[in-house]
């Protein structure tokens, strides 16, 4: 589904677009100038049907040459393992998470509690992946467009952000950070942080940009920022910005 000239969703579960399997993340292709990079992965349970649409967009499979994980969850990263195989990309993941996404520890990524909780079937695996690692300031061209890489734990200590600019282009990949109406994903979970969430929503809001790209629900296709400054601002007088997951 085409966003704009240069960002498609090609996965949705049912905290989005309820168009693959119901715990995907938004997962999102980046392309330019004949060249492509896979914002997320998806639980991996829906890679046949990403390709299908990643095909449906005209866009060749061999020309993805970056997997960036904004975190390792599963619903964001299950799938980096066999897209990697499959589509001989490099998978990019927080510096610190690259041991956790390696083995594959459930318990790590608090999956163990997402089935508890029913967010996952018991029968649900999530496979390891090998990774680069990402740290605050790496850059990375996609044809025309700069991406740069933020550190933005909160949600999770291994989360990350991606911004992307170039001619016509302001985008912000937030990952589960901050998204749509400055609404945030906080968890019961092990590594979650509400000061680091609060001062990694801050940072971003610095940043300005235009159209604003979250791991669940809609995107902001303009005034991204004023989104993320809802949320800064509700910290700012002592609140707690609303959670999407009730």
């Amino acid at each position: 589904m085409r966003i704009n000239e240069h960002v498609s969703i090609v996965a949705s579960g049912k905290m989005g677009m309820d168009w693959t399997h119901p715990s995907d993340c938004n997962v999102y292709v980046l392309q330019s100038e004949g060249e492509a990079a896979l914002i997320d992965t998806g639980t991996g349970e829906s890679i046949e049907a990403m390709y299908l649409h990643l095909k449906q967009e005209g866009i060749d499979l061999e020309s993805i040459t970056y997997i960036f994980l904004t975190h390792i969850h599963a619903d964001h990263a299950g799938g980096a393992s066999k897209l990697k195989r499959d589509l001989g990309s490099e998978v990019y993941a927080n510096a610190e998470a690259l041991s956790v996404l390696k083995s594959g520890d459930e318990e790590a990524i608090d999956l163990l509690q997402a089935k508890k909780a029913g967010f996952y079937p018991e029968t649900y695996r999530f496979e390891g992946c090998e990774a680069l690692p990402l740290k605050e300031g790496d850059q990375f061209q996609i044809g025309s467009l700069k991406v740069t890489v933020y550190d933005t734990p909160g949600h999770s200590r291994f989360d990350m952000a991606f911004h992307v600019q170039g001619e016509n282009a302001d985008y912000l990949f937030s990952g589960d950070t901050v998204l749509f109406d400055g609404k945030i994903s906080m968890l019961y979970t092990k590594d979650f942080s509400i000061h680091d969430l609060s001062e990694s929503i801050s940072k971003l809001s610095r940043l300005d940009v235009e159209v604003l790209l979250p791991g669940h629900f809609q995107p902001a296709l303009k005034n991204g920022n004023a989104h993320i400054t809802k949320a800064k601002e509700t910290f700012e007088n002592m609140g707690i910005p609303k959670n999407i997951i009730e």
